[in-house]
């Protein structure tokens, strides 16, 4: 979904423990075994840390450095761009896990912008960042649970 300041990915219901969806979420290494928008990101899941990215918005894999911002396990997790004072634009992306039972979950993703630029943005690519979230969140929901299956 977009709106005038955000770009979000369908919710979409995991048939797998939140537990692991959150293992696999913060599994930098192997982003690229499920995530085709974001398939290498180099990093910790640790406040602060750098994020070294590969993401596609359609024109192939471009390089993006984002910051972890929160960090509250085993729920959510935020990045970042830098977001220093007077940048034209401030973007925070939040991915939520939410327990539904013992063996189901929910999974979104959230975009939430700021700045003087925001509309021209979300126009420009907020199709493309929301077809990568629902991406992303497609590749997720369909290796959480193959490796909940699987054992």
């Amino acid at each position: 979904m977009i709106t005038q300041d955000s770009v979000a990915s369908d919710d979409i219901e995991i048939e797998a423990p939140a537990e692991l969806v959150w293992e696999i979420l913060l599994d930098f290494d192997n982003y690229g075994a499920w995530n085709r928008f974001c398939p290498e990101v180099k990093g910790e899941a640790k406040v602060g840390a750098a994020l070294h990215m590969m993401v596609d918005l359609g024109n192939g894999l471009q390089p993006q450095v984002e910051y972890v911002t929160r960090l509250e396990p085993p729920r959510r997790v935020t990045w970042s761009m830098e977001n220093k004072p007077g940048d034209p634009i401030h973007a925070d992306r939040t991915q939520t896990v939410t327990p539904l039972s013992a063996t189901t979950c929910r999974y979104s993703s959230i975009d939430e912008f700021s700045g003087e630029a925001v509309a021209p943005m979300v126009e420009a690519l907020g199709a493309a960042v929301e077809t990568g979230f629902n991406l992303c969140a497609q590749g997720l929901k369909a290796y959480a649970e193959q490796r909940f299956r699987e054992g």
